[in-house]
Parts: C-alpha cells; structure tokens; sequence
C-alpha cells in the first residue's frame, strides 16, 4: 500500500474561468481555508455556501474541484477532492452513504448491513483514494423538512465526519440548505447537543448579479475580455440585457457556454458577435427562446423582462 504524505495545501489561485466577482471570491477563498484544514487532527471546520438557483454556487464547487484532477501514483488512483452533487432526496444515513460510496467507485455492501459498516466503508475510501476535500452539493436534497430523529441523526453524522474523517467538507445548498446550522432552533421537541453550526465558519450566501449594475458590467466585460473583443458599455444596453436573460438560466455556467467553449477569436465587430452568441446558445442553452435571436424576442420585450427582474431586486 501507498503511504500519502498529509502535506500542508496552500490557497488554490482562482482560475481563469472563474469571474473575480466579490462573492465568487469570496466562497472560493472560503473553500480553500476548508481544504487547508484536512490534515488536522482535532478543531477541523467545515463551510457552508448556499444561495438561490442561478447564483454560482455548483458552478465554484466544479471549477474548484476541477484545479485537482485524478491522478495515478504508482498504481494508486488518488482523488484529492470528491464532489458529489445530490440528485434525488435522501433522509437516511445509510442511504446517504450508499449514494457516496458508489460514486467513489465501489459497491456498498447489499441488503441489510451491520451497524457502522457503511460508514467504515465510505471511511477506508476517502482514506485509501487520497481525500483531501470533500464537496457536497445540492445538500438540501438529504435534510428532512421537519426538526425531527432522522434529520437529527444526519446531522450528527455530518458531526462526526468533521470530528474524525480524514479530510474536509464544504456543504452547497439551496436557501433551505441553512437548517443545517438553524436545526434546533425552531422546534424545540427535539434536543441537539451537537450542533453542526459549533463545527463551520461562517456560511457564505450567494446571489445573482443584479441587471444595470456596474457589477452586471464588469462581470460581463471579463468574459469580453478573454475573447479580445472591446469592452461594452452601458450604451450597449440591449446586447446587456440580452446576456442578461441568457445569464438567467443557468449563471456562470451559461456565460462560460457563451463565451468561452468555441473559439471567439475572429469577431471583429458587434453583429458577429450577437450572431456567435446566438449559434452558442443554439448548442449549450436550455430554453426554446433563444435570447440572441430578434425573430425569438424583440429588444423591447427582453427589456421589458429585465426591468421586471431588476424591480423585484430592489
């Protein structure tokens, strides 16, 4: 067997991928204090990043764990950061695990198991594959709507994980991911003597950039940037706008899509790159509405969605 070295990891450089956006910055440095931790024996912190859908939140757990590939060592595949994302809903640990398990690659045991044996399992594994940081998304999916037993039990589990696994954890979640940190506190028929908030720093929220804003332009400006075309302006409000309604769908990860998966670098002018932006999202967007087609929708109904859009956020 391969001894791996606990070495000491130092912050990750944000990648070129990734917008410097004050909240994006923000989770990513939150998130590299956590992998920081792992080696430590005792007082080992965890961090929860949540937020409403479109604001960044699976997008920084990809692009972190993407700066720390699988690689082989003498035979020995090594996993230094496990992201899973959460699927389907799941209130039992021992299903919790299972799902773990396999997405590690091995097959948990089937049929009734004996106590413990599925957390040994999943334990051996991270150990054996080089776990350094483990980042659990979308984990709303596994906390039950009620302060009851099986949410209790979940949360000492995570509890227990932070105390004695050998790496780290980030949570990624929902708005309703917070009752990892609130459990307890609403309904009292339940008794939590091991608060899983006493084991995190403080969480992290994330929100959708703001429309019109010098924030919504700069953001839009550093993918402008990496295809060498000249900055926008506000006088380019309709184009704004209508990245805008794309950036709506699915964040940063609409924009990467728009931007940044083929190859930009012979747009000289504003109507090639509208027309770029339209064949882009013809292959990556989600929607039938193609936001940079005027035959979908004029410039004065995209402008009368954003306006909706930033009224509701103020």
């Amino acid at each position: 067997m391969v001894v791996i070295d606990k070495v000491k990891r130092e912050p990750a450089m944000m990648p070129s991928t990734l917008v410097k956006h004050d909240s994006l910055k923000t989770a990513w440095q939150r998130i590299c204090r956590v992998h920081a931790m792992y080696a430590r024996a005792n007082n080992k912190k965890g961090v929860l990043i949540y937020g409403a859908s479109g604001g960044g939140k699976s997008y920084v757990g990809k692009q972190y764990e993407a700066l720390f590939p699988q690689q082989k060592i003498r035979e020995k595949i090594l996993r230094p950061v496990f992201r899973y994302r959460f699927k389907e809903s799941k209130k039992q640990v021992d299903d919790i695990l299972k799902l773990l398990i396999k997405a590690l690659g091995t097959t948990p045991p089937k049929g009734k198991t004996e106590p413990g044996e599925l957390d040994e399992q999943f334990c051996h594994l991270i150990e054996e594959l080089g776990v350094e940081l483990i980042i659990l998304d979308e984990i709303q999916q596994v906390l039950p709507n009620t302060d009851g037993v099986t949410a209790l039990n979940t949360l000492k589990y995570f509890c227990s994980l932070l105390d004695g696994l050998s790496a780290s954890i980030v949570f990624i979640g929902s708005e309703r991911a917070m009752r990892l940190l609130t459990f307890g506190q609403t309904d009292k028929t339940v008794d939590d003597n091991e608060q899983l908030s006493r084991r995190m720093m403080r969480s992290v929220k994330l929100e959708r950039i703001e429309p019109r804003t010098d924030d919504w332009l700069e953001c839009i400006n550093w993918f402008i940037d990496k295809i060498r075309f000249p900055f926008l302006n506000y006088k380019d409000g309709p184009l704004l706008n209508r990245l805008y309604l794309a950036y709506m769908e699915r964040s940063f990860s609409t924009l990467e899509s728009l931007f940044l998966l083929e190859d930009m670098s012979d747009i000289q002018d504003k109507p090639k790159l509208i027309a770029r932006l339209k064949d882009n999202y013809d292959i990556y967007g989600k929607a039938e509405l193609n936001p940079f087609c005027s035959t979908d929708i004029s410039d004065e109904e995209v402008n009368k969605l954003i306006n909706r859009v930033f009224q509701t956020s103020h």
